[in-house]
């Protein structure tokens, strides 16, 4: 139920989004674009348009996917790595430029990705110390 509904919001957003594109000549816009501006030509334009549509719905399929399965929190956590990523690929793709705000962003993209591993390394090993402790004490009490 849950991923229907978010497959029902992802086509609602979509539509909307089309229907504001054809509103305001968007469209027009993207056809001049594929025309002039993009090097590889209007099929492949167009190409990876709907490549990057698609795309981005699975993500957001498989961030709701995730939530669902696990938390919020991990969601999140994993949308804030997927971020560092997606700057770091504009920068090495696309050559974009690394100015200050995205050194920023991707540090503390990095800074709260790590510290969530080091939290769920951190529990692991109490976990494994509890247990270990309890297997110790039943194993004294086995003896006497």
């Amino acid at each position: 139920m849950v991923m229907e509904m978010q497959m029902v919001m992802e086509l609602t957003a979509t539509v909307f989004a089309m229907l504001g594109m054809a509103i305001d000549g968007g469209f027009s816009e993207m056809i001049k674009e594929s025309k002039n501006v993009f090097d590889l030509g209007e099929k492949a334009y167009w190409i990876t348009v709907m490549l990057n549509v698609l795309t981005w719905q699975f993500c957001f399929m498989g961030t709701a996917g995730m939530v669902f399965i696990t938390s919020s929190l991990t969601g999140g956590v994993c949308m804030t790595a997927l971020m560092a990523v997606n700057v770091l690929g504009g920068v090495i793709v696309f050559g974009d430029n690394f100015g200050v705000m995205k050194i920023i962003s991707t540090i503390l993209c990095v800074w709260g990705f790590g510290s969530y591993l080091y939290g769920i390394y951190i529990k692991k090993k109490e976990e494994e110390k509890k247990k270990e402790d309890s297997t110790d004490t039943d194993d004294q009490h086995s003896v006497a």
